[in-house]
Order: C-alpha cells, then sequence, then structure tokens
C-alpha cells in the first residue's frame, strides 16, 4: 500500500475518533447490545418463562432439546445463541453506515474530496484507502462489543450454569466470518448510496435499509420459523462474500470523480 494511501486512511480514523456526530452512535449501540441487555438478560432469566408471549414455539422446541434445563437456563441459552446473534450483527451494519457516510458523504460535504482526487494516487487506489479506513474500525468496534459481550455472558454463565458460555462455535462463525462478511455489504451499499448522497443526514438515513434483512431474520427466529445453527451461519456468510463481490465491483464504477464531487 503506498505511502499516500496509508496517510488517507490514518486521516479517516483521526477524523471518527474526534467526530462527536460519528463516535457517540457508535458507542451507544454497542452499550446497548453487548452490556445493557445482556445484563438485562441475565437479570430478567430469574423470572421464568412469564412475559415471553409470541415465542412460544422457539420456547417449546427448546424445551425439547434441552429438557434438563431450567427455565433461567433455557432462556438464557435460547436469547444468546438465537436472538442475540442476529441483534449482534446490527454492530457491523450500523457503524459501517455512520462511519462510511462521515468517509464518503461527510467529503462531499466538507468540499474537501477534491483534494484528495488531486493526491498523487489513482481513483481506484483512493477507493482501496477509503474502503480500509472505514473497515478497521468498524470491525474493531465488532471485536471489542463481541469481547464485552463474552465477559457479560461468562459473568451469568458461571453464576446459572457453573462455567463458561462464551464462545461457542455458533459466536466463533458469527464473529469471524460473518462479520466481516456484513462489514463489507454495508461498505458496498455506503458507496453505492454515497453517489446519490448530498449529506451526512442523508446517507444514513438511505443506509438504514439495509438493517430490514436482519430484521426479518429475526422475525423468523422469534416465530420458530427457522432455528440458526452453523450450517446457515455457515452459508450465510458465503453468499454475503459473494454478494459483497458483485455490490464491490459496481461501487468501484460509481467512484468516479464525476459522482464524487
Amino acid at each position: 500500500m503506498k505511502p499516500a494511501q496509508i496517510t488517507i486512511i490514518k486521516k479517516d480514523i483521526k477524523e471518527i475518533i474526534s467526530s462527536k456526530q460519528t463516535m457517540i452512535p457508535m458507542i451507544i449501540l454497542p452499550v446497548i447490545f453487548a452490556v445493557i441487555l445482556p445484563i438485562g438478560l441475565l437479570f430478567g432469566a430469574q423470572f421464568g418463562m412469564e412475559g415471553m408471549n409470541g415465542m412460544d414455539q422457539l420456547i417449546e422446541t427448546f424445551k425439547e432439546s434441552f429438557g434438563t434445563h431450567s427455565d433461567a437456563q433455557l432462556i438464557i441459552e435460547m436469547t444468546m445463541n438465537y436472538m442475540f446473534p442476529l441483534l449482534f450483527l446490527l454492530i457491523p451494519v450500523m457503524t459501517t453506515s455512520i462511519i462510511g457516510a462521515g468517509s464518503f458523504v461527510g467529503e462531499k460535504e466538507r468540499k474537501t474530496m477534491e483534494s484528495l482526487l488531486y493526491t498523487p494516487i489513482t481513483v481506484k487506489e483512493l477507493f482501496i484507502a477509503k474502503i480500509v479506513g472505514v473497515a478497521i474500525p468498524a470491525y474493531i468496534i465488532t471485536l471489542i462489543s463481541s469481547m464485552v459481550f463474552g465477559i457479560v455472558m461468562n459473568v451469568g454463565g458461571w453464576i446459572y450454569f457453573g462455567k463458561m458460555i462464551f464462545p461457542n462455535l455458533k459466536w466463533i462463525l458469527l464473529i469471524l466470518w460473518v462479520c466481516p462478511a456484513v462489514t463489507l455489504l454495508g461498505l458496498s451499499f455506503m458507496v453505492l448510496v454515497s453517489a446519490k448522497a448530498k449529506t451526512f443526514q442523508d446517507a444514513q438515513q438511505m443506509s438504514g435499509m439495509i438493517i430490514l434483512p436482519i430484521i426479518f431474520f429475526l422475525i423468523g427466529q422469534m416465530t420458530g420459523l427457522f432455528m440458526l445453527n452453523e450450517v446457515i451461519l455457515f452459508g450465510a456468510g458465503a453468499f454475503l462474500y459473494a454478494l459483497d463481490y458483485f455490490l464491490m465491483r459496481n461501487a468501484t464504477k460509481r467512484f468516479v470523480p464525476e459522482k464524487l464531487v
């Protein structure tokens, strides 16, 4: 990678860290999904299955599979392995859209993209630098969130199971295989959106559509339509990487000076 590309990457990361408009949403979402909701789960599990209407099919399936578990253990197993993985995918999606909006559309909004185009690198090299500058912090936030989530869940594991319960194979696949694919998907979508969006807020609103498939999967889980397992995660990751390839190729074609400025 050329020195000019590394300079652009460092510049983007520095701008992300120094921008409250970018940092506050990126902190709030992981705190909710990696800390507040898991702690709420661990406290709420002691009250049993009451109040969990709408998840009857999923509960019955779990009772058949884990008949020796207490209600509290069933709730923790069910939510940790079937609800939280899909919620967790919102972290790379949302962080990528927030960082990407600032990196791509923000340059257009601040009228600084023209100066980048005069740097001694090609448009393709600039595109790679911008992609790396967004992907690295977005994935680091996802990794840190998973570590914090794991600490919280393992505290609950010692309380309710007498052992550590995180990570398992499902979560390893999610974090190391699916989350990078989702990060690239969010990036590809953001580059496509940046050609039309004029402001940071416009880009965020348009990129919000990418969370709809995750919500549909979450509804499918809650209704017992399907059960998230390792095979589905591996297949979903492979599909997403293929989709990333085609979207990134399309995004590269749209990353042209006329549309950027």
